[in-house]
């Protein structure tokens, strides 16, 4: 028996968007930090409310996403292992990354 689905525009517009989405993360599109590392994202899987609190109380003076992405990564990778549930930064940026794709097609 042969199923024929119809009515997916709307799934397939926002898969579309969501590979659009993975297109800018691996072309290194900029990100407002605070979006990206959301508060429910950041309440999930860290000690923080929000990425500011990540940054405002680290061991060292970071500003923001720019300040952690020039920060000692053996460095910023205890400060993750020890704040987080990730091992390190990559790690924490990539589940946040495909958190907020999978967060645009199911929504």
């Amino acid at each position: 028996m042969d199923l024929q689905v119809v009515g997916l525009e709307d799934l397939e517009k926002r898969v579309r968007e969501a590979v659009d989405r993975i297109g800018e993360f691996q072309t290194g599109t900029r990100v407002e930090s605070d979006t990206f590392f959301s508060q429910e994202f950041m309440r999930a899987h860290t000690e923080f409310d929000s990425f500011t609190a990540f940054c405002t109380q680290s061991p060292w003076s970071l500003n923001g996403a720019s300040d952690v992405q020039g920060a000692p990564r053996d460095r910023l990778n205890e400060y993750v292992r020890a704040t987080t549930e990730f091992e390190t930064w990559e790690d924490m940026k990539t589940q946040a990354a495909e958190e907020e794709i999978i967060d645009q097609i199911v929504s």
